[in-house]
């Protein structure tokens, strides 16, 4: 298991598409998280459920979803795609005031960006659970 500190000063992006990837929100869950992030000038978002489960990140970030998994990841998380780092610490601070807990976070990487959200959202869960019990955790590839 690797961690990297985030940058919060950091307030630059690389070229392509800053969005949120808001994943298995209902509806009140999703308006709530639209309107920090618009507070934080992020006004781009893609929201998905447990049935876009195969569709790779990079295909959600080009709005091209599958709606063919049946037994997809349920668990609730926001991915950010080229959003600066200092906009991802204020958002996760915030986010705590919006009492919305258990949603697992994370960044697009290149590795990352290649995998199905399932298998994202199946590392983000245990990493969670890693972090939780003190054990050590490899990455789960496709």
């Amino acid at each position: 298991m690797s961690f990297e500190l985030l940058d919060t000063k950091e307030t630059t992006t690389e070229e392509g598409r800053s969005c949120l990837i808001l994943c298995n929100f209902n509806g009140k869950e999703a308006k709530t998280v639209s309107n920090l992030a618009g507070m934080l000038g992020i006004r781009d978002k893609v929201l998905i459920n447990y049935k876009n489960g195969n569709t790779l990140v990079k295909d959600v970030i080009n709005n091209n979803l599958l709606t063919d998994a049946e037994d997809g990841v349920k668990n609730k998380a926001i991915i950010f795609n080229n959003i600066p780092g200092n906009k991802i610490g204020l958002f996760i601070e915030n986010l705590k005031k919006f009492r919305l807990n258990n949603v697992l976070k994370a960044t697009v990487t290149e590795t990352s960006r290649e995998w199905t959200v399932d298998v994202l959202l199946k590392n983000l869960v245990a990493e969670k659970v890693a972090m939780q019990t003190g054990k050590d955790f490899d990455h789960e590839e496709q």
